[in-house]
């Protein structure tokens, strides 16, 4: 049951304070933002996809804060170390290290808590610990990655430095069964 309190109180939740970023292909702001990670620090990392066509010139991470501030920008266009073709997520372990899914190259690719590249991981396929459009990252309490596998139509579950730990669901839309699934969140248990 509803009550005129509770009502209240859910429209009051959450307030608009401000808008912040530009719609920029290059450095400060933002172009077709696709996800975003908050830092210890309180600053934004916000992942831009980039439009289809337009060279990858929109594709990176921008660092900002609430106020605007503009701290710099890395990852790019590219296949190389570093780089994204359809980066879909970004996401911060417990050491400060920052992980972004790309979904046409099938992989992970990590930074350190300097924004340097680390490494990448992720091979191409249907099996297990194989990819097939990475989107979805969250870390759990154990800095355990999972990732949403939507091409795949699972979740997988990997340590932090990319070693396999299980997988679970598949296609349908039954029980434990997913259609495309693009999104994962882990709670605190």
């Amino acid at each position: 049951m509803t009550t005129n309190a509770t009502t209240k109180a859910r429209k009051t939740f959450l307030k608009y304070s401000h808008t912040i970023g530009l719609s920029t292909m290059e450095g400060r702001g933002f172009y077709y933002p696709t996800d975003t990670a908050i830092g210890e620090d309180g600053r934004l990392y916000v992942l831009s996809r980039d439009l289809e066509g337009s060279g990858g010139r929109g594709l990176r991470v921008t660092v900002c804060d609430l106020g605007s501030e503009y701290f710099g920008t890395f990852g790019a266009f590219g296949e190389g170390d570093g780089q994204f073709i359809y980066a879909t997520a970004i996401v911060i372990d417990s050491r400060g290290r920052f992980y972004v899914s790309d979904e046409y190259l099938n992989r992970v690719t990590v930074f350190d808590d300097s924004r340097n590249f680390v490494t990448n991981w992720g091979v191409t396929g249907s099996g297990p610990a194989e990819l097939d459009g990475p989107s979805g990252l969250a870390f759990d309490a154990d800095d355990n990655l999972y990732v949403v596998d939507h091409r795949n139509h699972r979740v997988q579950k990997f340590t932090a430095d990319g070693t396999f730990v299980l997988g679970f669901g598949s296609e349908g839309d039954g029980e434990a069964e997913f259609s495309y699934p693009w999104g994962v969140a882990v709670g605190p248990h």
